[in-house]
């Protein structure tokens, strides 16, 4: 057993669990004990990756790359959940913390360890893997940052009914994109993406809703067409279809900054011309915007966003919600209900009242059905099927003719 202080490497590639964290994460938690902050994110539950005593739950956190940055986020906001739990009367379940790549296999290293009967995935998991460890290992599975494309693809997995995403799929903005048009009374569309297999996705599921919504693409094949920025051929010709097809938005499904959104933002339009997007509308331009905030809503999300501000001295976004949401869930599956804990989720009920966590836990102690208060969503989920949420329209007017 590797003792505080010490360390020990890995082979590139590998995940163990049992392993120290990252050096950055155990300076960091130097400091956070030093400020008496440590303590306080998660109470007097267990922190250490190296321990090798069974916990109710494990957490993983990607070890290296963009995503590492999330960890905070994600334990400040299941922290709040374990302290609110704890106010209700609850002793909250036991935690250990997991590092591993992203992207990486953690079976082998949780095969070799008390088993947790309740696992957390990090952000962006292969969701293949995770549904066959659920299925082996009979573990229950929270997806608290899973929002990608392949989310459509989870109920064709094995191990998907143990499987439950937190947060909703990226499909949600492009309907809510697709609405927020509709709702403008602008039906007439050309809806044109970067080639990437995320915007082709969301690209799809706009048009599909848009029609849905007895919209209207524009174009040569009446479908979101895929645009080469670094053409200047395919900027023209998107120009002309613009010009010949005069649709009453150019909807654009690529990445902010992305060289597709660029080159859109440095071309002139036509005046009355709104230009859509699947992220909030960026720097004003001379045609007007409309875009979609990726921060989802849930019932809970104003006492949440008080009570975690109140707490941390900062907003929260939806890091710091998907981890109270997956915290309220942990704090309710360890309530023992007829000599039980109910690990499995079987008494959740997506279709009950969403209710604030101590109503909830008292009646899941009665062994009733219930569902929490969502921050980040409704918490209407299922395995296998991700939340919905409420999503705001974000919308930047023209900038004023420099024309007498």
């Amino acid at each position: 057993m590797t003792t505080a202080g010490q360390t020990r490497s890995t082979p590139q590639g590998q995940s163990w669990l049992s392993f120290q964290p990252p050096g950055w994460w155990r300076r960091r938690e130097r400091l956070l004990q030093a400020t008496g902050l440590a303590a306080a994110l998660l109470g007097t539950q267990s922190l250490a990756a190296s321990s090798p005593q069974a916990a109710d739950v494990r957490l993983l956190l990607p070890s290296e790359g963009l995503l590492a940055g999330l960890g905070d986020g994600l334990r400040r906001g299941y922290g709040l959940a374990m302290e609110q739990s704890r106010a209700c009367g609850l002793r909250p379940p036991s935690l250990q913390l997991g590092w591993l790549p992203p992207g990486a296999d953690p079976g082998p290293a949780l095969a070799s360890m008390a088993r947790s009967p309740l696992l957390v995935a990090p952000p962006a998991a292969p969701l293949a893997t995770y549904g066959q460890l659920a299925e082996q290992q009979r573990l229950t599975v929270l997806l608290p940052l899973q929002r990608g494309s392949s989310l459509e693809r989870l109920p064709e997995l094995p191990g998907s009914d143990r499987l439950w995403p937190l947060v909703p799929g990226r499909s949600l903005e492009a309907d809510r994109l697709a609405r927020g048009l509709l709702d403008d009374r602008r039906s007439r569309v050309l809806a044109v993406h970067d080639g990437s297999a995320e915007a082709q996705s969301l690209a799809d599921r706009f048009g599909s809703s848009f029609r849905n919504g007895s919209g209207q693409l524009l174009g040569p094949t009446q479908e979101p067409m895929g645009l080469d920025a670094g053409s200047a051929a395919a900027l023209e010709q998107l120009a002309a279809d613009v010009a010949w097809y005069s649709p009453q938005a150019l909807v654009v499904f690529t990445r902010p900054g992305s060289a597709l959104a660029r080159a859109v933002q440095q071309r002139p339009w036509p005046a009355g011309l709104v230009i859509a997007w699947p992220f909030p509308a960026g720097p004003a331009l001379a045609n007007a915007q409309l875009g979609v905030d990726p921060l989802s809503r849930g019932e809970g999300w104003p006492a949440f966003e008080r009570q975690f501000q109140q707490r941390w001295g900062y907003r929260p976004g939806a890091v710091e919600s998907a981890g109270y949401d997956t915290g309220q869930m942990a704090a309710l599956a360890s309530v023992r209900s007829a000599g039980k804990a109910g690990w499995n989720l079987n008494w959740f009920n997506a279709k009950a009242e969403p209710l604030p966590l101590c109503s909830a836990l008292k009646l899941r102690a009665q062994g009733a059905a219930v569902r929490p208060r969502g921050a980040g969503s409704h918490l209407d989920l299922s395995p296998g099927q991700a939340p919905t949420a409420d999503l705001r329209l974000s919308q930047r007017p023209a900038l004023p003719s420099s024309q007498p």
